[in-house]
């Protein structure tokens, strides 16, 4: 092994630290930026709405064809398992525990992180390799404030609205499914659907939602903002986004899902 190998690895490590350091700043400084802009009333609504269309329309439709195979899988799954340990009529428990409870909050996660999360990122990166980002400095333009606040503000909005829509979604398809193909009683379903179902597994799928938005919309932005060597290193910067963004989502819903159990207690018990 050549003594410069060694030094390259040896430098991955700090670099590491630097980036994941350099991310903090700046997700800690666009947290302040954003109240400071809701409290003086400076914050760039327009552009929020902008952005928020342009997610919306960009995420949507694929949330809910994703949501569609998951819906039709879970009740394949939950129809044969419950069969044959004598538990047919608990689907709709089941179901809610899977579609609302983790399901539909990691399809928003997917969507915010694979799809509207490369998008802010190629925008921002596409900005920055053109100068405008530097532009925007030299005349003393906020761009957290005028560039990122926006995108992080629409993120979370597009995000709460998926969630509600998958969610339905994936009810909805279980409950063809179960009704139409396996012959289970709708009322049924319905009956154990809403005992095991609770506000607050809808509640905790929207605060994934929301962290999940936030945690990819800042990587994707600060990703973006940093991208360096024309359009190659744009596509560089989008593909670690999307990875770094996957890998905090799914550590965020780790978290945030041990941490509900432990302070929700469970709703019954299977007899």
């Amino acid at each position: 092994m050549t003594i410069e190998v060694i030094s390259a690895r040896k430098g991955l490590v700090p670099d590491a630290v630097n980036e994941v350091g350099a991310l903090v700043t700046f997700s800690a400084q666009t947290v302040a930026t954003g109240a400071r802009a809701l409290v003086l009333r400076r914050f760039p609504m327009a552009e929020t709405v902008n952005q928020a269309q342009f997610l919306f329309r960009v995420c949507t439709l694929p949330a809910l064809l994703l949501m569609i195979p998951i819906g039709v899988l879970t009740a394949v799954i939950v129809g044969g398992l419950a069969t044959q340990i004598g538990a047919a009529g608990y689907s709709g428990a089941v179901v809610a525990f899977v579609i609302i409870g983790q399901a539909a909050a990691l399809v928003t996660a997917l969507m915010m992180a694979g799809v509207g999360g490369s998008a802010i990122c190629a925008d921002m990166g596409s900005r920055t390799i053109r100068e405008e980002i530097q532009a925007l400095h030299v005349m003393s333009v906020d761009v957290i404030e005028r560039v990122v606040v926006p995108r992080v503000f629409a993120a979370i909005f597009v995000a709460v609205c998926m969630v509600s829509m998958v969610t339905f979604a994936g009810v909805f398809i279980t409950f063809i499914n179960q009704v139409l193909v396996v012959g289970e009683s709708p009322g049924a379903f319905l009956m154990t659907l809403t005992s095991y179902g609770r506000v607050s597994d809808f509640l905790m799928a929207t605060i994934k939602a929301i962290c999940f938005a936030i945690v990819s919309a800042l990587i994707c932005a600060f990703k973006g903002l940093h991208a360096r060597g024309g359009p190659a290193g744009v596509a560089n910067a989008v593909n670690e986004a999307v990875v770094l963004a996957f890998i905090a989502v799914f550590v965020v819903n780790v978290v945030l899902s041990q941490l509900y159990i432990t302070l929700v207690p469970a709703v019954g018990e299977y007899m």
